[in-house]
Protein backbone atom coordinates (compact mmCIF):
# COMPACT_ATOMS: atom_id res chain seq x y z
CA UNK A 1 0.00 0.00 0.00
CA UNK A 2 1.35 3.64 -1.29
CA UNK A 3 1.53 5.98 1.79
CA UNK A 4 2.10 9.88 1.30
CA UNK A 5 2.30 11.65 4.36
CA UNK A 6 1.51 15.58 4.50
CA UNK A 7 3.46 17.63 7.22
CA UNK A 8 4.68 21.12 7.85
CA UNK A 9 8.58 20.50 8.63
CA UNK A 10 10.77 17.48 9.94
CA UNK A 11 10.04 17.08 13.61
CA UNK A 12 12.12 15.83 16.21
CA UNK A 13 9.43 12.35 17.66
CA UNK A 14 8.16 11.46 14.26
CA UNK A 15 11.13 10.85 12.06
CA UNK A 16 11.73 7.51 13.92
CA UNK A 17 7.77 6.65 12.87
CA UNK A 18 8.75 7.62 9.20
CA UNK A 19 11.59 5.44 9.47
CA UNK A 20 9.83 2.61 11.20
CA UNK A 21 7.00 2.90 8.90
CA UNK A 22 9.40 2.98 5.76
CA UNK A 23 10.42 -0.24 7.18
CA UNK A 24 7.02 -1.78 7.17
CA UNK A 25 6.50 -5.15 4.38
CA UNK A 26 3.15 -4.04 3.88
CA UNK A 27 3.43 -0.33 3.44
CA UNK A 28 5.70 1.92 0.98
CA UNK A 29 6.05 5.58 2.53
CA UNK A 30 6.87 8.77 1.07
CA UNK A 31 6.90 12.05 3.10
CA UNK A 32 5.88 15.70 1.63
CA UNK A 33 7.06 18.49 3.46
CA UNK A 34 6.08 21.91 3.09
CA UNK A 35 9.66 23.48 4.65
CA UNK A 36 13.00 22.29 6.49
CA UNK A 37 13.40 24.83 8.90
CA UNK A 38 17.21 26.29 9.46
CA UNK A 39 18.40 26.36 13.11
CA UNK A 40 17.84 30.39 13.60
CA UNK A 41 14.04 28.53 12.50
CA UNK A 42 14.42 26.18 15.10
CA UNK A 43 15.15 27.76 17.81
CA UNK A 44 12.17 29.78 17.92
CA UNK A 45 10.50 29.61 21.56
CA UNK A 46 14.17 27.95 22.91
CA UNK A 47 16.39 31.35 23.48
CA UNK A 48 18.88 29.69 20.95
CA UNK A 49 19.77 28.95 17.02
CA UNK A 50 20.32 25.00 17.14
CA UNK A 51 19.68 22.01 15.12
CA UNK A 52 18.12 18.58 16.48
CA UNK A 53 20.92 16.22 16.79
CA UNK A 54 19.21 13.35 15.96
CA UNK A 55 18.72 12.25 11.86
CA UNK A 56 15.38 13.85 10.94
CA UNK A 57 15.05 13.11 7.27
CA UNK A 58 17.06 9.76 7.08
CA UNK A 59 15.67 6.45 6.66
CA UNK A 60 12.84 6.72 4.71
CA UNK A 61 11.66 8.20 1.36
CA UNK A 62 10.89 12.35 1.63
CA UNK A 63 10.08 15.56 -0.31
CA UNK A 64 10.25 19.01 0.61
CA UNK A 65 8.24 21.69 -1.13
CA UNK A 66 10.01 24.33 0.19
CA UNK A 67 6.79 26.56 0.59
CA UNK A 68 6.21 29.46 3.40
CA UNK A 69 3.41 29.37 5.88
CA UNK A 70 0.56 31.64 5.15
CA UNK A 71 -2.25 32.42 3.04
CA UNK A 72 -0.20 34.06 0.47
CA UNK A 73 1.29 31.06 -0.03
CA UNK A 74 -1.55 28.67 -0.67
CA UNK A 75 -1.45 28.44 -4.71
CA UNK A 76 2.39 27.90 -4.13
CA UNK A 77 1.53 25.10 -1.95
CA UNK A 78 -1.03 23.57 -4.01
CA UNK A 79 0.52 23.83 -7.03
CA UNK A 80 3.45 21.81 -5.78
CA UNK A 81 1.60 19.83 -3.47
CA UNK A 82 -0.70 18.54 -6.63
CA UNK A 83 2.30 17.75 -8.73
CA UNK A 84 4.24 15.54 -5.75
CA UNK A 85 0.94 13.84 -5.19
CA UNK A 86 0.24 12.73 -8.61
CA UNK A 87 3.90 11.87 -9.14
CA UNK A 88 3.53 9.77 -5.91
CA UNK A 89 0.03 8.06 -6.81
CA UNK A 90 -0.43 7.01 -3.48
CA UNK A 91 -3.44 4.97 -2.39
CA UNK A 92 -3.92 7.01 0.89
CA UNK A 93 -2.71 10.38 2.01
CA UNK A 94 -2.10 10.59 5.90
CA UNK A 95 -2.36 14.75 6.73
CA UNK A 96 -0.95 15.59 10.34
CA UNK A 97 -3.95 17.94 11.62
CA UNK A 98 -4.76 21.77 10.23
CA UNK A 99 -2.42 24.27 12.03
CA UNK A 100 -1.61 26.37 9.11
CA UNK A 101 -3.06 27.25 5.59
CA UNK A 102 -1.61 24.65 3.53
CA UNK A 103 -2.31 22.03 5.70
CA UNK A 104 -5.90 22.81 5.25
CA UNK A 105 -5.93 23.07 1.24
CA UNK A 106 -4.34 19.48 1.52
CA UNK A 107 -7.94 18.39 2.35
CA UNK A 108 -10.29 19.44 -0.83
CA UNK A 109 -7.07 18.57 -3.09
CA UNK A 110 -6.20 15.10 -2.06
CA UNK A 111 -10.13 14.68 -2.48
CA UNK A 112 -10.28 16.32 -5.96
CA UNK A 113 -7.20 13.55 -7.00
CA UNK A 114 -9.73 11.27 -5.77
CA UNK A 115 -6.81 9.84 -2.86
CA UNK A 116 -8.90 9.15 0.58
CA UNK A 117 -7.51 10.84 3.24
CA UNK A 118 -6.54 9.71 7.13
CA UNK A 119 -6.67 12.61 9.36
CA UNK A 120 -4.10 12.63 12.41
CA UNK A 121 -4.57 15.75 14.65
CA UNK A 122 -4.04 16.90 18.50
CA UNK A 123 -7.12 18.35 18.99
CA UNK A 124 -9.40 18.04 21.89
CA UNK A 125 -12.73 19.50 23.56
CA UNK A 126 -10.10 21.33 26.56
CA UNK A 127 -10.32 24.78 24.42
CA UNK A 128 -13.66 26.41 24.01
CA UNK A 129 -14.18 27.40 20.23
CA UNK A 130 -16.84 29.72 18.49
CA UNK A 131 -19.84 28.54 16.98
CA UNK A 132 -18.19 29.46 13.94
CA UNK A 133 -15.27 27.85 14.03
CA UNK A 134 -16.70 24.37 15.33
CA UNK A 135 -19.02 24.74 12.16
CA UNK A 136 -15.40 25.23 9.85
CA UNK A 137 -13.75 21.96 11.71
CA UNK A 138 -16.83 20.39 11.01
CA UNK A 139 -16.92 20.93 7.30
CA UNK A 140 -13.05 19.95 6.91
CA UNK A 141 -13.89 16.95 8.84
CA UNK A 142 -15.99 16.11 5.93
CA UNK A 143 -12.59 15.85 4.03
CA UNK A 144 -11.15 12.30 6.35
CA UNK A 145 -12.03 9.23 5.09
CA UNK A 146 -11.19 7.85 8.57
CA UNK A 147 -9.03 9.27 11.83
CA UNK A 148 -6.71 7.56 13.99
CA UNK A 149 -7.11 8.54 17.28
CA UNK A 150 -4.37 10.00 19.65
CA UNK A 151 -6.13 10.61 23.39
CA UNK A 152 -9.64 10.67 24.97
CA UNK A 153 -9.60 14.36 24.36
CA UNK A 154 -8.95 13.81 20.42
CA UNK A 155 -11.56 11.31 20.21
CA UNK A 156 -14.27 13.66 22.18
CA UNK A 157 -13.50 15.99 19.78
CA UNK A 158 -13.80 14.41 16.93
CA UNK A 159 -17.57 13.20 17.69
CA UNK A 160 -18.45 16.57 18.64
CA UNK A 161 -17.75 17.46 15.32
CA UNK A 162 -19.70 14.77 13.72
CA UNK A 163 -17.43 12.36 12.74
CA UNK A 164 -19.20 8.15 12.61
CA UNK A 165 -17.40 6.34 15.07
CA UNK A 166 -16.90 3.34 11.95
CA UNK A 167 -14.51 6.25 10.91
CA UNK A 168 -12.44 6.76 14.26
CA UNK A 169 -9.42 4.38 14.58
CA UNK A 170 -7.52 3.94 18.05
CA UNK A 171 -3.69 5.31 17.85
CA UNK A 172 -1.39 6.94 20.26
CA UNK A 173 0.35 10.01 21.11
CA UNK A 174 4.26 8.95 21.65
CA UNK A 175 8.16 9.69 22.09
CA UNK A 176 11.12 7.02 20.58
CA UNK A 177 10.31 4.54 23.60
CA UNK A 178 13.44 2.57 22.91
CA UNK A 179 15.85 5.30 22.60
CA UNK A 180 14.54 7.24 26.27
CA UNK A 181 14.60 3.47 28.03
CA UNK A 182 17.84 3.24 26.76
CA UNK A 183 18.90 6.48 27.66
CA UNK A 184 17.73 5.43 31.18
CA UNK A 185 19.29 2.62 31.60
CA UNK A 186 22.72 3.73 30.41
CA UNK A 187 22.75 6.94 32.45
CA UNK A 188 20.88 5.49 35.70
CA UNK A 189 24.57 5.40 37.68
CA UNK A 190 24.98 9.42 37.09
CA UNK A 191 21.92 10.25 39.41
CA UNK A 192 23.79 10.81 42.37
CA UNK A 193 26.53 12.73 40.47
CA UNK A 194 24.20 14.97 38.51
CA UNK A 195 22.41 15.41 42.14
CA UNK A 196 25.10 16.51 44.04
CA UNK A 197 26.09 18.83 40.82
CA UNK A 198 22.62 20.52 41.22
CA UNK A 199 22.90 21.04 44.50
CA UNK A 200 20.41 18.47 45.89
CA UNK A 201 21.08 16.50 48.68
CA UNK A 202 20.01 12.64 49.11
CA UNK A 203 16.52 13.94 51.21
CA UNK A 204 15.75 16.67 48.58
CA UNK A 205 12.70 15.69 46.64
CA UNK A 206 13.38 17.58 42.81
CA UNK A 207 10.12 18.35 40.71
CA UNK A 208 11.70 18.88 37.21
CA UNK A 209 10.84 21.08 34.49
CA UNK A 210 11.54 20.77 30.73
CA UNK A 211 10.71 22.44 27.59
CA UNK A 212 10.23 26.14 26.82
CA UNK A 213 10.15 28.63 29.31
CA UNK A 214 7.28 30.26 27.66
CA UNK A 215 3.99 31.89 29.78
CA UNK A 216 1.25 28.84 28.18
CA UNK A 217 3.23 26.81 29.91
CA UNK A 218 3.17 28.44 33.18
CA UNK A 219 6.51 28.10 34.97
CA UNK A 220 6.45 30.63 37.35
CA UNK A 221 3.23 28.47 38.98
CA UNK A 222 5.78 26.08 39.79
CA UNK A 223 7.78 28.48 41.64
CA UNK A 224 4.79 29.45 43.56
CA UNK A 225 3.60 26.23 44.62
CA UNK A 226 7.16 25.12 45.41
CA UNK A 227 7.73 27.87 47.42
CA UNK A 228 4.15 27.24 49.09
CA UNK A 229 5.40 23.65 50.29
CA UNK A 230 8.83 24.79 51.29
CA UNK A 231 6.69 26.63 53.93
CA UNK A 232 5.21 23.50 54.98
CA UNK A 233 8.42 22.41 55.77
CA UNK A 234 8.80 20.07 53.05
CA UNK A 235 12.54 20.05 51.24
CA UNK A 236 11.43 20.27 47.92
CA UNK A 237 13.76 22.08 44.96
CA UNK A 238 13.42 22.42 41.23
CA UNK A 239 15.50 21.92 37.94
CA UNK A 240 14.64 23.70 35.05
CA UNK A 241 15.42 22.29 32.03
CA UNK A 242 15.22 24.60 28.48
CA UNK A 243 15.19 27.68 27.61
CA UNK A 244 12.81 31.25 26.80
CA UNK A 245 12.19 34.19 27.03
CA UNK A 246 10.98 33.80 31.11
CA UNK A 247 14.05 32.20 31.90
CA UNK A 248 15.47 34.76 34.25
CA UNK A 249 12.08 35.69 34.75
CA UNK A 250 12.27 32.06 36.34
CA UNK A 251 15.43 33.00 38.08
CA UNK A 252 14.55 35.82 39.99
CA UNK A 253 11.30 34.71 41.13
CA UNK A 254 13.00 31.51 42.88
CA UNK A 255 15.37 33.77 44.72
CA UNK A 256 12.59 35.82 45.51
CA UNK A 257 10.96 33.40 47.42
CA UNK A 258 14.50 31.21 48.35
CA UNK A 259 13.07 28.03 46.08
CA UNK A 260 16.56 26.67 45.33
CA UNK A 261 16.36 26.32 41.55
CA UNK A 262 18.81 24.58 39.34
CA UNK A 263 18.72 24.94 35.35
CA UNK A 264 20.32 22.90 33.17
CA UNK A 265 19.86 25.28 30.45
CA UNK A 266 18.99 23.96 26.79
CA UNK A 267 19.11 20.45 26.39
CA UNK A 268 19.64 18.52 22.32
CA UNK A 269 17.52 15.39 21.97
CA UNK A 270 20.92 12.83 23.22
CA UNK A 271 21.16 15.46 26.45
CA UNK A 272 17.17 14.87 27.74
CA UNK A 273 18.51 12.04 30.01
CA UNK A 274 20.49 15.41 32.12
CA UNK A 275 16.84 16.92 32.64
CA UNK A 276 15.31 13.81 34.31
CA UNK A 277 17.71 11.47 35.35
CA UNK A 278 18.59 13.89 38.83
CA UNK A 279 14.91 14.21 39.71
CA UNK A 280 12.03 12.41 41.74
CA UNK A 281 9.00 13.66 40.04
CA UNK A 282 7.82 15.44 36.65
CA UNK A 283 5.89 18.79 36.59
CA UNK A 284 3.97 20.31 33.29
CA UNK A 285 1.63 23.14 34.60
CA UNK A 286 0.28 24.40 31.15
CA UNK A 287 -2.69 25.75 29.81
CA UNK A 288 -4.45 24.13 27.23
CA UNK A 289 -2.63 25.61 24.67
CA UNK A 290 -0.71 22.18 24.93
CA UNK A 291 -2.60 20.00 22.91
CA UNK A 292 -0.73 17.18 24.67
CA UNK A 293 2.09 17.69 26.40
CA UNK A 294 4.74 14.78 24.95
CA UNK A 295 7.35 15.86 27.43
CA UNK A 296 5.02 13.88 30.16
CA UNK A 297 5.52 10.72 27.75
CA UNK A 298 9.19 11.09 28.31
CA UNK A 299 8.98 11.86 31.63
CA UNK A 300 7.07 8.49 32.63
CA UNK A 301 9.63 6.66 30.37
CA UNK A 302 12.28 7.95 32.50
CA UNK A 303 10.58 6.08 35.54
CA UNK A 304 9.27 9.18 36.88
CA UNK A 305 5.34 10.31 38.47
CA UNK A 306 4.23 13.05 37.24
CA UNK A 307 1.99 16.24 37.89
CA UNK A 308 -0.34 17.51 34.80
CA UNK A 309 -2.76 20.62 34.70
CA UNK A 310 -6.01 19.11 33.68
CA UNK A 311 -5.87 21.63 30.43
CA UNK A 312 -3.69 19.40 28.58
CA UNK A 313 -4.76 17.07 26.40
CA UNK A 314 -2.45 13.77 28.30
CA UNK A 315 -4.21 14.41 31.89
CA UNK A 316 -6.93 12.33 31.22
CA UNK A 317 -4.84 9.44 29.79
CA UNK A 318 -1.76 9.13 31.17
CA UNK A 319 -2.33 10.48 34.55
CA UNK A 320 -4.08 7.52 36.95
CA UNK A 321 -4.33 9.53 40.13
CA UNK A 322 -2.36 7.96 43.04
CA UNK A 323 -0.78 5.86 40.26
CA UNK A 324 0.70 7.22 37.78
CA UNK A 325 0.88 10.98 39.63
CA UNK A 326 -1.40 13.82 39.83
CA UNK A 327 -3.84 15.95 38.26
CA UNK A 328 -4.28 20.15 39.43
CA UNK A 329 -7.67 21.83 38.43
CA UNK A 330 -5.88 25.70 38.51
CA UNK A 331 -3.17 27.47 40.98
CA UNK A 332 -0.70 27.44 42.71
CA UNK A 333 -2.68 25.93 45.77
CA UNK A 334 -3.90 23.33 43.89
CA UNK A 335 -0.63 22.49 42.06
CA UNK A 336 1.05 22.45 45.56
CA UNK A 337 -1.44 19.71 46.82
CA UNK A 338 -0.92 17.56 44.03
CA UNK A 339 2.92 17.59 44.85
CA UNK A 340 2.50 16.92 48.59
CA UNK A 341 0.48 13.77 47.72
CA UNK A 342 3.72 12.70 46.18
CA UNK A 343 5.94 14.19 48.73
CA UNK A 344 4.42 11.92 51.42
CA UNK A 345 5.85 8.79 50.58
CA UNK A 346 9.64 8.87 48.70
CA UNK A 347 9.52 5.39 47.92
CA UNK A 348 5.50 4.82 46.67
CA UNK A 349 6.42 8.00 44.66
CA UNK A 350 9.12 6.02 42.93
CA UNK A 351 7.02 3.15 42.97
CA UNK A 352 4.41 5.25 41.05
CA UNK A 353 6.88 6.26 38.47
CA UNK A 354 7.57 2.79 37.46
CA UNK A 355 3.73 2.14 37.07
CA UNK A 356 3.75 5.39 35.14
CA UNK A 357 6.63 3.74 32.52
CA UNK A 358 4.42 0.55 32.30
CA UNK A 359 1.51 2.69 31.34
CA UNK A 360 3.61 4.16 28.52
CA UNK A 361 5.07 1.54 26.95
CA UNK A 362 2.10 -0.90 26.69
CA UNK A 363 -0.35 1.80 25.47
CA UNK A 364 1.28 4.98 23.93
CA UNK A 365 3.81 3.71 22.00
CA UNK A 366 4.89 3.41 18.19
CA UNK A 367 3.53 0.22 18.05
CA UNK A 368 0.01 1.48 18.94
CA UNK A 369 0.10 4.25 16.52
CA UNK A 370 1.16 2.16 13.35
CA UNK A 371 -1.85 -0.14 14.67
CA UNK A 372 -4.51 2.17 14.13
CA UNK A 373 -2.47 3.88 11.26
CA UNK A 374 -2.29 0.54 9.29
CA UNK A 375 -6.36 -0.11 10.65
CA UNK A 376 -7.25 3.33 9.45
CA UNK A 377 -5.43 2.57 5.38
CA UNK A 378 -7.17 -0.82 5.34
CA UNK A 379 -10.62 0.89 5.71
CA UNK A 380 -10.04 3.49 3.29
CA UNK A 381 -8.30 1.65 0.51
CA UNK A 382 -10.62 -1.79 0.96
Amino acid sequence: MRLCVVTTHPIQYMAPWFRALAGDAELSVHVIFFREPDAQQQGAGFGQAFNWDVPLRQGYSSHVLDVPAGWRAVPTTWSRLREALLASKPDAVLITGWNEAGLLAAYPLARMLGIPVVLRGEANTLRRRSRLKSTFHRLLLRFASAVTVIGKGNRSFYIAHGVEQHKLFDGAYFVETERMLSMSQMHAAERQQLRARAGFAEDDFVFCFVGKHVAFKRPLLLVQAAALLRDRGFKVKLQFAGLGELTEEIRLRAEDLSVPVHFTGFLNQTELWRAYIPADAFVLPSTNAETWGLVTNEAMLFGLPVVVSSQIGCAQDLVRPGETGYVFSDGAESLADAMHALLQDKAAAAAMGQRARQLVMEHYSMHNATAGLKAALSSVCA
